[in-house]
This record gives structure tokens, sequence and C-alpha cells, in this order.
């Protein structure tokens, strides 16, 4: 290798290190007795891995005084209790063989109970295997762990334990042994027996989920059987049934409130599709009674637990006419009655994301149970963007509606007149509060970087939760800014239509990703709000029938004087997703340390543009969002800022799918391309990924998938697929290409990004595949995150 060819991977290894130690990504905020407590998510190239770091910071003088905290990669869930003066903290151990008597080491989980506002370990309690599997940890989705009010116990979210099956030659108990008559014999290879039928991409080991009470004192646990899923039959099949997760208790404690997933159970789920980033498998809101049960789980007496028990209330489903409905959440009570709030879209939708209701209920404190006729829808599905005057609008656009996974856990104000939250907005994030009386939404107005230059910023900032007072935690990113941490006031919601003053709480130095080269404040390649700028673009286009704004984000390199700059036009994937105006360090790292120019574009079925918006891209991917990306770059091209005959297009996943069609379908503009697990040939990819839905409905148009059927697509289905596809425009490609592919993917096989280097390889066109064998659809392992990056970067040097 050339001397100065190895300096130059030296210089661009340092200064992706440097991008990525400046990231702070928060994975958890909570705050109990003044203080916050936040964990810090940090990545580390040397071990292919990530690290949290725990972070105590107090409300009243804020300081970095003490040092961060690492969370031992074995704790998997740090849940306080409503008080404070308890930590439940949620264990994943390995235990020795020579303490199991297995023959190999094992796995377990324990949860450990802190007292004394969390000084003291007073309890661990090994959650026995033998009544279910792993807890559900994936608190983004299925997972969650809740404390009941008086503090006695938790609900959780466990796998169901798959039935015990035998080899047909398995050898014959002896005399005196007792064969087990629940076992399937010759059933350790059949789909849904001795194999579970899984949720796709990311969720390989999850197929059932139940819900289990743990009496934190007895260390007792029971499984909430009262549920509209019969986990009694797990012991003979895990088909069918439904998937039950997000429990919280009541606050009156006699309840438990949840979401139940469609797994075959509701007649919509002849198989079990993808779940990750797809928020529109059918779902609804359930409450199980569990009185009986915690009363059954207060003593240490197990006799006669099971032949005398009183058994609770059946379940109510409180969501009956919805088809989708999620993340319940409860306000504080007041004269016997509280608010329940969760999302909801009563129709549901095809495409993988849309946007959300809020709707309300009274749950009568004394009777435990929804109140009848409460029901409340207070901000509805917005279909285009409302207008509400100048001072209603984020960038130029009205309201477009509610665009969130879940809402916060402690999301209602003290009061409990108002709801706080984040949503998508257009192409930033943005913190909103909703008055429940009027259904109002107003956005949070405030900016923690306030000063000079600040008027054309459009920050992304997000609601973590309440203050004990009454303010709030936030966090406020740029393109060019890690993630701050801030509070607002215990008045801000007095004053929402003005500016609030904000606290920052913290900004937290680089943490080092690596041991390759090391980081000071004078080396350093990044330095926050300098080396590169940002701005959005707005253009409404010509083509399509719903009239939305395509909104992208411009990043520019500093110092740039009467250069043109080469670009690199960023498609985001989903396709119902956005990118917002945060802080991500692989962009940033090609922005400053390449000298590229970068542009974000959110087309039309992007989330936070409104739902017709989003759904106008069902039936026309390939063709309207193909548009809209070559409509946003030849407006940024018509800057001045951009040479024309230098640029290039990188995306993944759908983001992928756009960088080949426009490759093949604008040649002489797009001259060099770089795509992560891009889908090439919807025809073939139909029957062999996780979300064939994604297949019809973006190529066919909405209700075109059967939901209660599952078949392969006729020979027209298939022939209007393969036209949708980018291999239907291989001849046109020009643009020297680098593929990357995780062969772990499940959403877009690897197949189709082998069918698509082959094919570019075959007409002798500079092609280069990366491999990563250990990766699945995202590829964000730590290590292969960064060489894509660095791949991408010195890809776009060599060919543009």
């Amino acid at each position: 290798m050339p001397k100065n060819h190895k300096q130059q991977y030296q210089k661009d290894a340092a200064a992706y290190q440097d991008f990525t130690s400046s990231a702070v990504d928060f994975s958890g905020c909570d705050v109990r007795n003044g203080l916050v407590t936040a964990t810090r998510s940090v990545r580390d190239i040397d071990t292919n891995s990530r690290r949290s770091f725990v972070y105590n910071i107090p409300l009243a003088s804020p300081s970095l005084a003490a040092p961060p905290m690492e969370l031992p990669t074995k704790i998997k869930a740090r849940i306080p209790s409503p008080s404070g003066s308890q930590l439940a903290v949620l264990v994943e151990e390995s235990v020795p063989s020579d303490i199991e008597g297995k023959g190999q080491d094992t796995k377990r989980h324990v949860m450990e109970i802190w007292t004394n506002n969390g000084h003291h370990l007073a309890k661990r309690i090994v959650l026995p295997s033998s009544i279910h599997g792993p807890v559900c940890t994936d608190f983004a989705w299925f997972g969650g762990i809740s404390w009941n009010p008086d503090e006695t116990a938790l609900v959780y979210s466990a796998e169901v334990n798959k039935p015990k099956t035998s080899s047909y030659f398995a050898t014959s108990k002896g005399e005196d042994e007792k064969d087990d008559d629940d076992t399937i014999v010759g059933g350790q290879y059949t789909l849904g027996v001795g194999k579970k039928e899984d949720w796709g991409e990311k969720y390989g080991t999850t197929a059932l989920l139940a819900l289990f009470c743990l009496n934190v004192s007895t260390g007792k646990i029971g499984v909430i059987e009262n549920v509209p899923a019969c986990t009694n039959t797990a012991s003979q099949t895990t088909d069918g049934n439904h998937v039950l997760g997000q429990p919280i208790f009541s606050p009156c404690g006699k309840a438990v409130v949840y979401t139940g997933w469609d797994a075959g159970g509701g007649g919509e789920m002849p198989r079990r599709l993808g779940a990750i980033y797809c928020y529109h498998r059918p779902c609804q809101i359930y409450s199980s009674p569990v009185s009986q049960l915690l009363k059954r789980l207060e003593t240490d007496n197990t006799e006669g637990d099971k032949d005398d028990k009183i058994a609770d209330d059946d379940f109510v489903c409180i969501t009956p006419n919805d088809r989708l409905s999620r993340s319940p959440r409860f306000s504080s009570p007041s004269d016997g009655v509280a608010k329940l709030a969760y999302l909801s879209h009563t129709k549901g939708f095809d495409t993988h994301n849309g946007c959300m209701a809020l709707h309300t209920s009274d749950w009568c404190m004394t009777k435990g149970s929804v109140m009848d006729g409460t029901k409340k829808v207070v901000v509805d599905v917005v279909t285009l963007p409302v207008e509400r005057g100048d001072e209603g609008k984020i960038s130029g656009l009205g309201f477009p509606g509610l665009f969130l996974n879940q809402l916060s856990d402690r999301c209602f104000s003290p009061d409990g007149k108002f709801i706080l939250t984040s949503t998508q907005w257009g192409s930033v994030l943005r913190v909103v509060s909703i008055s429940l009386d009027d259904g109002s939404v107003t956005p949070i107005k405030f900016d923690m970087r306030d000063g000079d230059n600040r008027d054309e910023a459009e920050p992304s900032q997000q609601f973590l939760c309440f203050t004990e007072d009454g303010g709030a935690i936030v966090t406020q990113s740029e393109c060019n800014y890690p993630t701050m941490l801030g509070s607002l006031p215990s008045t801000f919601l007095e004053n929402i239509e003005g500016g609030i003053s904000s606290q920052v709480l913290a900004e937290l130095p680089p943490a080092a990703t690596s041991s390759f080269s090391s980081l000071s404040s004078s080396g350093s390649c990044f330095k926050a709000g300098s080396g590169y700028s940002y701005k959005i673009m707005n253009i409404l286009p010509e083509h399509g029938d719903v009239k939305v704004d395509v909104s992208s984000i411009l990043l520019l390199p500093d110092d740039a004087g009467d250069e043109k700059l080469p670009l690199i036009v960023v498609p985001h994937g989903g396709p119902h997703s956005a990118t917002p105006t945060t802080f991500v360090p692989s962009y940033g790292y090609l922005c400053q340390h390449g000298r590229y120019a970068v542009l974000h574009v959110n087309f039309r079925g992007s989330t936070g543009f409104g739902q017709a918006a989003l759904e106008s891209l069902a039936g026309s991917a390939g063709t309207q969002d193909v548009l809209d990306v070559v409509a946003a770059t030849r407006a940024a091209i018509d800057t001045g800022l951009i040479d024309p005959g230098r640029v290039g297009i990188c995306g993944g996943s759908h983001g992928g799918f756009l960088a080949a069609h426009l490759s093949g379908q604008h040649p002489d503009l797009f001259k060099v391309a770089s795509m992560r697990n891009p889908c090439i040939n919807i025809a073939s990819m139909v029957t062999a990924t996780d979300i064939p839905d994604w297949c019809y409905v973006e190529t066919l148009g909405l209700g075109k998938y059967e939901w209660d059927n599952f078949r392969a697509p006729s020979k027209e289905e298939n022939d209007k697929m393969w036209d949708n596809s980018p291999i239907a425009h291989l001849q046109n490609v020009k643009a020297p290409t680098l593929v990357a592919l995780g062969m772990k993917d499940r959403r877009v096989p690897p197949s189709q990004g082998l069918e698509y280097f082959h094919s570019l390889r075959a007409k002798n066109l500079p092609t280069k595949l990366l491999v990563y064998e250990d990766c699945d659809h995202a590829i964000d392992r730590v290590v292969s995150e960064a060489d894509f990056w660095i791949n991408t970067k010195q890809w776009f040097d060599k060919h543009l």
C-alpha cells in the first residue's frame, strides 16, 4: 500500500472516531429526589460493542462534578418505584455449570430489589426458567416493567416457554422414574412446538409473550391468566394466540393495563410478520383485574394455591373498535378518577407507519376499571398539515398530526390537564403540549443554545419526563451539535404561547470510542456547532396528487468560499420514517471531514407531513419518491453552491432501493452510488422477506395486501412488482456502486444486493461488495458501521 494512502486511511479512521465519540445517545432518564439520572450509550470500536454510562446530575445546581458510572452489560433494566424509595434492577447473569449441575454454564434473569432510595440491596429474586423464558427488555415496543402503586409488586412481560419435546429415540425412563405426560415426542423440529415462529428482523428470539406479577417481598411469581390468550395452551403449541406487552398497573393497583398484539389468535396474522419498524401490526389495549393474584403472591404458603384459589374477573378489551391501540399511560388520580391515555388509529393503516390519534378514558379508582361512555378523542388523525397561522408553524409547516411510537412513561402534567410528548413535525422533532380539555396542540418554544445567529436554527427537541415540581427534562440536538440535556421551569406550561427559558443540565464531553487515536480538545476534528452548517429547504413538487412540501436538510462544510461542492444525496429508509435535524456522526463525518455537501430528503411518504402525504407513496414506490428526490436535488443545485457534475447517492433499505432507482432512472445526474441492504427486485423478495405486506402495498397500493391470508403474488402482481423495482432500469446504470450487505438480514434478504452486485459487475462497472456476516438489516454493529462509513467516504473520494 502506498504510504500516502495509508496516511489518508489513518486520518479517515481518526476523524470517524472523533465524530462517533462526540455522539450523545440517551437510552434512559429519570428524576427522583431532585437528581436527574441519565444513561448514555457509547460506541466501543475496540470490543465491537456499546457501553452504557450513568450520569447523576442535581437539578438545583447542575454539574458533572461526579464522574459517570459504567453499567455492566448484564444489567438489562433499572426501574425506580413511584416514590423513588426502591429500585428494581433486572440482571442477566451466567451461572457456572458446577453450581447448576447441568454440565454447562447457563443464563438466568434475577430481579434485584434495592431499598433506602436505591442504596441497599435488600433482595435478589431468581426468575425461574420453569415459569417463563427471558424477560422482554425491548422497552421501545413489546417490553415493559412496572411497579404497582404501593410498591409491593412488579408486572413484566416475558417469553412463554415452548412445549417440552423429546426425540423419538429418547431413552425410556426407568420403572422408578415418572414420565412427563406433557412431553411431545418427536416435536423438537416442528414449528409451533420445538421451533418457535418469531417476529422477524431483530426479533428472532421473540415468539409469544405473557404477563407475570412478582411480589418483591415473598419473591413469588404468578402468571396473569385472565388475558386474551390462553397461556396454558403453550404447553402444546406456541402457534396463534396474542403477544402481551407494555404492561402497567392502574393507579388503584387493582388491574394491569397492557397492549395485546394479534399473533394468530385474532384472525389477521396467519403468518407472523416482521415487527420492528412496523407500527401497523393489529393491537388493542386490555385490562385484567389482578387483586386475587396479588393476594396469593403475598404469602409464602403455596399449599392450596391451585385448588382453592379465587379467580380474578375476566379481562376487558378497552379498545374493541380500534384496529391499532398502544402505549397506555395513567395520570395521577383526582376525586376517585384517573385518566387513561393511549395512542390509537381506529381504522388502522396498511403502511408501516402513520399518524396516530390520542385517546383518553376515565378510570374509576373504586371499581378498578374504565368508566363507560368516557372515551374521548383528544387529538384526531390529521390528513394534511393544519394551518393555524404563523405562530403554529414549524419550518413553514402547520401541525401535521402526531407521529410517535410511544408516549413517555410520565407524560401527564402534575395537575393532569396536559400531556407532553415529542412528535415528528416536518423535518424536526418537537416537544408539544396537548390540552386534555380542548385538544389544542401547542409547540413548546425554547432553545438551549439561545444567542446570536439563532433565527435560522431548526433544532430537534424531545421530552423525556416531568420533574417532581412540574418542570420538564428535555433534550436538544442539531445536525452539527450533539444532544444536550436540559430542563424547563415548573412554570413553563403557564406561558406556552411565548418563549420559555430553558436550562442546560449537561453538555456531555466526548467519550473515546477506540484506542486508535487519543482525543484532545486541540486535536479533535469535530467541535460542536462549527465545521459545517445546515438549513431546511422546502419545495412544492408539481407531480403527484397530494400537494405537500418535500422537505430536505442541506449540510454544508464551512469555508467553501466560491468552491462548488460535490453533493451526496441521502434519502432515508422506511420508507415511512423521516430524517430530523439531529446529530448523526456519520453524516457530519462525510460533510466536515470529507468536504461534501449532504442532502437528506424527506420525500412524500415520510412521517411528519400528514397521513395523506404519507399514504400517497403507496402504489407509486419507485416513481413518486424518485421524482421527489430528483426535485430536491435540483433545488439544491439551484442554490449555486453545488457542482452539478459531482452528485452521488447514498441510502440504506428503502434508501438503497431509491439509490439503485436513481442510478438507473437518472444516470446522468447521479454519478456514484453507495447502498446498504438495498431492495432490488421486489418480485423475488416478496416471499422471502419478513414484510411481504410492504411489497404489495408500496407497489400495488392501499388495500392490496390480504391480512387474513398468506399467498404468493399472481403473475400480474409479480409483473407490477418487477416494473417498480430498480432491476427494471439496470441497463441504464453507469454509476460506480458500493454495495454493503448484512448477511443475517431478514427484512431485505442478502440475495437482493448480491443480484445487483453481480449484475453490475457483469456490465464491467466499477463495483465493490462489503459482506458483514454477523450483521442484520441495519448493519449497526459498531465495527461494521464504522467500516461501512469509512468505505463510503473513500468510495466517493475515488469516484466523485
